[in-house]
């Protein structure tokens, strides 16, 4: 994740631009008047918040992330908008590392590898017949062909070097394998073998449906353990991950919730029978970075807790490991204090339901799906909810029994922010345990230990190690399911323009001229979707305004650091021997196009959709702009597909009469 994202997944596009711009709803998104031009009739300016972007439909036809508002709206440079933003976002700006460059490939190999891994382990759950154990479980699990493909479930084969042998003939090292976690090693004879073995094969995506690692049942009867994940990598940390999220993450904005369970077949069941908004936490506490990736979508959080590990002793047992071994070296699935912690601090409402008996999510959603919602409208928030487990079978006439349980839920009731909230709980408990308030308040708490406070129970996440660096790069897996402007092949396009153009910065003179020579504008900053490809490609026309001659160097040399460690990323991709200016123009020409029409087609896409809502919601006002999107976007599409053909027409020419003067 490079810092600009890291910025960007801790802030909301939309309470950023509501602090200057009156917003309305328009069905899932928000519509305002444009800050940028004269406009007091029609909102035209619009922010999504599922892809955290903002966009005029106006006079000024621009767009972007939040990045590129601040940028447009206080006149700041990418290093003030990175600064100021970072600062809010709590993200510290650290010195520039040394980059090793191999380390950069090998970060992308991994990405691509794991993609590669999951592809594999599909297609063996799909067609060899040593995966039939697999398809059988699957299908006793009611999981239909839909669900498989999309959650792109796999099996491995149970031998000890079937996956190894399969990436060692595609180029992989064993060090590569190890490092991705597909192998494991035995330090004591130092032998290497696959990691998962007759285990089903479930791909554990990020938020952006970048495949990070795997989670593996075991299909033996007495196999242990029942679900092995991939193990801590570059890419796979499972704090920092909820299962599912990448999928869901547009219905928990429309249902304004998001559904927390434990395993990864609760979240394939409910999304199977529509219910979307569910995510699983990975089998550990919740974190609050796993809430702030949440929090973007909604702030109300329903955890939903299995019945054999929410019972009254197991939750009450938590509570007591939360409150006095606050160093995590015990994993605690319902930590209520820090989840208390996290209301508070997010300003967020985290709420608690428990299954039935012998009952988890899965069971619930295919024996009785109608159950379903109505066990998450019944949700308690978190101090009610340890209130009325700590009481559920108390002896109310056993004054000891009382102080005990009063002594457990009174931290809590502590840690609440907000006083009237707060004294709520104090009266609840109070008419639960059927005592005076006043006597309640006056009981003094045992001793809490000295509180040992990790990287990952801060506020603000820490970044990576020492000597590991900043990945600035995009990441070599494609998105399956995602059809956005930031397409793989996008990020790919843009990212090759600014190596050439890096390397030559003369060409991109000969690409504007050959786009004007089409009838299409020249390229711009916001013509990238990468903050940091913006900000290279604006330097880049400083220089080239004030000098005929612009070399690397002079690039190099007048970008901050977070813009080099962009630019030595980018000087790492392959290079074509091709040093002919006119040849290597009319291949980022034709580039150009093709991301430009994809970026239009994609709007398109996305306008026809917003239409649909506006009319649903009745928004007049919405209809009216969309409508006149839609008769302006088929045009752009039929002038972008027209120059580039008259440019591919142009470059064959070209190359023939090259070839026919050579030969």
């Amino acid at each position: 994740m490079t810092v600009t994202e890291e910025i960007k997944s801790r802030l909301d596009i939309v309470d950023l631009i509501s602090e200057t711009v009156s917003l309305r709803r328009s069905g899932r998104n928000y519509a305002g008047f444009c800050p940028f031009h004269q406009n007091t009739r029609t909102p035209s300016f619009f922010v999504f918040p599922e892809t955290q972007t903002w966009r005029c439909f106006g006079a000024c036809a621009e767009g972007g992330d939040l990045f590129s508002f601040v940028m447009k709206k206080e006149g700041w440079e990418f290093k003030e908008a990175l600064q100021n933003l970072a600062q809010r976002a709590g993200v510290t700006l650290e010195e520039e590392r040394p980059v090793n460059q191999e380390v950069q490939r090998a970060y992308n190999k991994q990405a691509g590898l794991l993609q590669a891994a999951s592809d594999y382990f599909h297609q063996l759950f799909l067609y060899a017949p040593q995966a039939e154990i697999a398809r059988q479980y699957v299908a006793r699990r009611s999981l239909n062909e839909e669900t498989i493909e999309h959650f792109a479930i796999g099996f491995a084969l149970d031998s000890w070097d079937a996956c190894r042998s399969h990436f060692n003939m595609q180029g992989y090292s064993d060090q590569e394998l190890l490092a991705a976690g597909l192998l494991t090693e035995n330090p004591d004879k130092g032998t290497k073998y696959d990691r998962f073995r007759n285990r089903l094969m479930i791909p554990i995506r990020d938020v952006d449906g970048r495949i990070v690692g795997f989670g593996a049942r075991t299909l033996e009867k007495e196999g242990i353990p029942k679900y092995l994940n991939s193990p801590q990598t570059d890419l796979f940390d499972k704090s920092n991950l909820l299962y599912g999220l990448d999928s869901a993450k547009r219905a928990i904005r429309e249902a304004r919730q998001a559904v927390i369970v434990e395993g990864y077949m609760d979240v394939m069941q409910a999304w199977q029978a529509g219910f979307r908004n569910v995510v699983a936490q990975m089998g550990t506490a919740l974190t609050e970075e796993q809430l702030r990736m949440l929090k973007r979508y909604t702030k109300q959080f329903i955890l939903a807790l299995d019945a054999d590990a929410a019972g009254a002793k197991a939750t009450l047992r938590s509570l007591q490991v939360a409150r006095e071994t606050l160093d995590r070296d015990v994993e605690v699935k319902f930590d209520a204090h820090g989840l208390v912690h996290h209301e508070g601090r997010l300003q967020a409402d985290i709420r608690v339901i428990t299954m039935p008996e012998g009952k988890d999510p899965d069971n619930i959603i295919q024996e009785n799906p109608e159950e379903w919602p109505k066990l998450v409208a019944q949700a308690k928030p978190v101090v009610a909810y340890v209130i009325s487990v700590a009481t559920a079978d108390l002896d109310m006439n056993d004054a000891k029994a009382k102080t005990a349980v009063a002594q457990q839920v009174l931290p809590l009731i502590k840690d609440i922010q907000d006083p009237i909230e707060r004294d709520h709980y104090w009266q609840l408990l109070a008419r639960t345990l059927r005592i005076d308030e006043r006597a309640l308040r006056q009981i003094r708490l045992p001793a809490t230990p000295q509180r040992n406070v990790r990287r990952e129970e801060t506020a603000v996440p820490a970044h990576k190690p020492p000597g590991q660096p900043t990945h600035a790069g995009w990441a070599t897996v494609p998105k399956k399911g995602l059809s956005t402007v930031s397409s793989i092949a996008t990020d790919m396009r843009q990212a090759d323009f600014v190596h050439h153009v890096a390397r030559q910065p003369q060409v991109v003179l000969r690409v504007n001229q050959k786009l004007l020579d089409c009838g299409q504008k020249q390229v711009a900053d916001d013509d990238f979707g990468m903050m940091e490809d913006r900000a290279i490609m604006r330097q880049m026309y400083h220089l080239l305004a004030a000098s005929a001659v612009v070399t690397m160097d002079e690039l190099w040399d007048s970008l901050d650091q977070t813009l080099q460690n962009r630019l030595k990323f980018l000087l790492t991709l392959p290079h074509s021997p091709e040093t002919e200016l006119e040849r290597i123009s009319d291949t980022l020409v034709l580039s150009v196009l093709d991301w430009r029409l994809a970026r239009v087609r994609q709007l398109l896409s996305e306008v026809k959709h917003l239409l649909h809502e506006a009319q649903i919601e009745g928004d007049t006002e919405a209809l009216a702009i969309y409508n006149q999107q839609l008769r302006e976007l088929p045009l752009a599409v039929f002038q972008l597909n027209k120059a580039r053909d008259s440019m591919s027409a142009t470059s064959r020419r070209r190359a023939e009469d090259a070839l026919n003067g050579r030969y």
